[in-house]
Order: structure tokens, then sequence, then C-alpha cells
């Protein structure tokens, strides 16, 4: 009897590598969010800091071109920190869309290889009946050689 082989192979072997660019797709994103995160955490100390001068300014003296200079400097990094947030929102949604392509890849994954077992199951079991019957034919054989023989 031939050897077993799965009719879906190939498709079961797309699958899995279009899985595994899903998982790369999904650690760039990981990697985009974590920058975005340290680039707004960053933003939010600059901001801090950038208030905490100005106060210390205010405390003693400070020009009126100079708090108009902090004042839009302290705007100009909000702005950029607003940016940074709604990139860092859209690689949330982007990843939680990329999550559920993962899942479903593995879901038609697990289904291929479901179908392989069974497949391989069904082909065990017909190559043991074959031998069966093998076994069976070749003690007759022998059985009826034997009495002639005799």
């Amino acid at each position: 009897m031939k050897k077993f082989s799965f009719s879906l192979q190939k498709i079961l072997e797309i699958k899995e590598q279009v899985l595994d660019n899903l998982k790369i797709e999904m650690g760039n994103l990981n990697r985009d969010l974590d920058t975005a995160e340290q680039q707004i955490k960053k933003l939010k100390s600059e901001f801090k800091q950038l208030n905490e001068e100005l106060n210390g300014k205010c405390a003693v003296s400070v020009s009126v071109g100079e708090m108009t200079y902090y004042k839009m400097y302290m705007n100009n990094v909000l702005k950029q920190t607003e940016k940074k947030e709604e990139e860092k929102n859209i690689i949330l949604k982007k990843i939680e869309a990329k999550r559920h392509e993962i899942v479903n890849a593995n879901m038609e994954i697990s289904s291929l290889e479901k179908l392989k077992e069974k497949e391989l199951e069904k082909y065990n079991k017909e190559v043991m009946k074959r031998e069966e019957i093998f076994i069976e034919e070749f003690v007759s054989n022998k059985s009826i050689l034997n009495k002639y023989a005799v």
C-alpha cells in the first residue's frame, strides 16, 4: 500500500506560513506600540520639566517674552503628546485586528490538522485491515499446502 499522503498538506503548509507572517507582523506592531509609549512618556516628562522651570522662574521674575516662549513650547509638547496618543490608539486597533487574524488562522490550521488526523486514522485502519487479510490468506494458503504435502 502506498505511503500516507494528506490531500490538503500544501494548504496546511501555506496556512502555517501565513500564521508565521501574522505573528511577525504582530511583533512589529508591539514594537511600534512600545516605541510610541516611550515617546509619550518622554514628552510628558519634558512637559513636566518645562512646567517646573516656568513655575520656578515665575516665583522669582520672568519677562513676558520668556513666559510666552515657555507657553508656546509647552503647547507644542502637548500637541506632540496628543499626536503620539492618537498614533498609539491606531496601533492598538491594528494590534486587535491582527489578534483576530491570528485567532482565525489558528482555527483554520487546527481544523486542517484534525482533518489530517482523521485521514491518518482512516489510513491506518485500512492498512491494519489489509494486513489482517494478508495474514489470513497466508495462514489459509499454508494450511492448504500442509494438507496437500502430507
